[in-house]
């Protein structure tokens, strides 16, 4: 086949690959007949390469379209490694997201004499690169195989909109599988000639200057916790925008970043200016926060203005878990009871209505115990004292008494309706769920051992310093306003709190501060017109540290602030989250 291209654009993959085997014209090395005929209509028979018909240009043609069409299980089918190969071309093309791909296959090459099936590391034009310029993100050399059946060449077109398009060239070796039928011999190097086996491709727009709400530029040397959402917000396209300009880089998947000494393209012509990205930061909030995690080592605090969402500050300190103020995921703990309570006061709980305090609860044979503190429970216990005093198992009887109501959901519900959660919020980089590695903070509970294990904040439920300052601010506002670092951004809503539930859980929060029982009496009953929750919460590394997280919440009606703190094995709320914000409102002058 000598100056002819076969195109396999993206279109629905559905039986791309039977087609193709089927439809593939003798062009160098194929059949000299085509592979259907007498009226023959692709069928299951003909989805793998060990089809009959099937000849090395027909699998090299099925396997471009199945990649193209996004089918890249039946990509990697038509190769001998299809495990990697689906990894692969998943990653790479999710990573890359081009909205239109084209591949179009070239003519049979001559493989060299003695040759083996690694593909030849190329340019972008097809020429050999260097070692110094290949991305190889920790490649491993390709498995040695058979000799190579044929060599066929193929164009990449990566259409990104607005005229941006990456083209460039490659190539794949067809090799006989057991079976002896041809197959397409799988590196990452078929996907772009200097690809390895872990980077990935990124078409990334011109970086923005990320500025604070006061107009200047962020020094992530003087707030190094802010460097990861900087560079997020740098590199966010904000949605219908179509940028000008795009460079397709080789990027760690890890971090995001460009590999260190690895070839880029450019695409689109530079417009001379740089766009500004402002944020919702308070420089004065943010120096505040990182002073305050001084001597809080493995911590994060965020700061939240109640009344719009803004973030005013974003605080970590542990090397181990990048950007933790909004990426950890840890079970809440004490802190959670707001969310239990404001159920609670729903379901026609009262105040001064009397809970049982036990010693111990016992949730499918586990038995649940409170603090030390209260290791013999409350006596006639109100739902004041259980909240002010953080009494667990009174929170277990809640839900085993069915006075959170008989539906499993219900705090998943109530956590979504009033405070937000379970859905994703867009801070200005695009659309995340924060605080948890799934799709919801607070998931429908399994049954009842769940549900009551749930109500104090440990069960199945996780959260970020920046989604338990949201409760708090919630709970200031008297309705959510979802956290957003970038003004304008649109923010998702929900259900006001009513009225009076939001006064009781106001009452209930300043009785943690400022009652002589409260949990934080002894960190804030010197401060004034503060609310706030203590949280202590076991985590996968608690049976190792023997140490619990310690988690706080606190917000300020006065000055619009409120706070999540959290530090990871760091004991008790009043410990090191509680101190931390105590500090950080001290550094405001609040």
């Amino acid at each position: 086949m000598t100056g002819r291209g076969i195109t396999a654009a993206r279109t629905t993959a559905g039986g791309l690959v039977a087609a193709a085997l089927l439809a593939t014209s003798a062009c160098g090395g194929g059949s000299s007949h085509p592979s259907t005929g007498s009226g023959q209509k692709a069928g299951a028979g003909a989805t793998t390469s060990s089809s009959p018909q099937a000849t090395p240009q027909s699998v090299a043609q099925a396997f471009l379209t199945a990649w193209s069409g996004g089918d890249f299980a039946g990509a990697a089918a038509l190769t001998d490694d299809a495990t990697d190969a689906s990894t692969r071309l998943k990653a790479v093309m999710g990573s890359l997201t081009p909205q239109k791909l084209t591949l179009t296959l070239g003519s049979q090459e001559n493989v060299p004499s003695g040759a083996n099936t690694a593909s030849p590391a190329q340019s972008s034009s097809g020429a050999p690169s260097s070692p110094a310029s290949s991305a190889s993100g920790s490649a491993a050399a390709p498995s040695p195989a058979a000799a190579p059946l044929a060599r066929y060449g193929f164009k990449v077109d990566a259409d990104f909109g607005n005229n941006l398009v990456w083209s460039y060239s490659s190539t794949m070796d067809l090799v006989a599988n057991p079976a002896g039928a041809p197959v397409v011999h799988w590196s990452s190097a078929v996907i772009n000639p200097q690809l390895g086996g872990s980077a990935l491709l990124k078409a990334v727009p011109p970086k923005q200057i990320v500025v604070d709400a006061a107009g200047t530029q962020i020094n992530t040397t003087k707030h190094p916790t802010l460097g990861p959402a900087v560079a997020a917000l740098a590199a966010h396209v904000p949605p219908n925008t179509a940028p000008t300009q795009l460079t397709v880089e080789f990027v760690d998947p890890k971090s995001g970043s460009q590999l260190p000494q690895s070839a880029s393209w450019p695409l689109g012509a530079a417009t001379g200016t740089t766009a500004t990205v402002k944020t919702t930061i308070d420089d004065k909030v943010q120096t505040a926060l990182e002073k305050a995690l001084v001597g809080h080592p493995n911590g994060g605090i965020v700061a939240i203005r109640p009344s719009t969402g803004d973030i005013l500050g974003m605080a970590g300190n542990d090397p181990g878990i990048t950007a933790l103020p909004y990426k950890a995921a840890r079970a809440p703990g004490s802190t959670f009871k707001v969310i239990t309570t404001a159920l609670a006061l729903q379901q026609g709980l009262t105040t001064g209505q009397s809970v049982n305090c036990s010693p111990t609860a016992t949730v499918e044979g586990k038995v649940i115990t409170n603090d030390t503190s209260l290791a013999a429970g409350i006596k006639n216990a109100s739902l004041k004292d259980a909240f002010e005093q953080s009494c667990n198992t009174a929170f277990v009887h809640l839900a085993l008494d069915g006075k959170l109501g008989s539906d499993y959901s219900a705090l998943s519900n109530e956590a979504k309706n009033y405070f937000g959660m379970n859905q994703k919020w867009d801070l200005g980089m695009g659309p995340a769920t924060y605080g948890t590695a799934g799709d919801q903070q607070v998931p429908p509970a399994d049954g009842l051992g769940t549900f009551a294990r749930d109500a104090f904040g440990q069960g199945d439920i996780e959260m970020s310093p920046l989604t338990m300052a949201s409760v708090a601010a919630t709970v200031a506002n008297g309705s959510f306003k979802q956290p957003i670092l970038v003004a304008g951004t649109p923010q998702i809503s929900a259900t006001a709190l009513p009225a009076n539930v939001d006064s009781q859980l106001t009452t209930l929060m300043q009785g943690v501060m400022y009652s002589s029982e409260g949990t934080a009496y002894p960190v804030f009953h010197t401060m004034s017109g503060l609310g706030g929750k203590t949280g202590s919460a076991e985590s996968n590394d608690t049976p190792t540290t023997k140490k619990t997280d310690s988690w706080m919440i606190v917000f300020d009606k006065k000055h619009d602030i409120a706070f999540g703190a959290l530090v990871l094995n760091g004991g008790f709320g009043v410990q090191n989250a509680g101190p931390a914000i105590k500090t950080a409102l001290g550094n405001l002058g609040y």
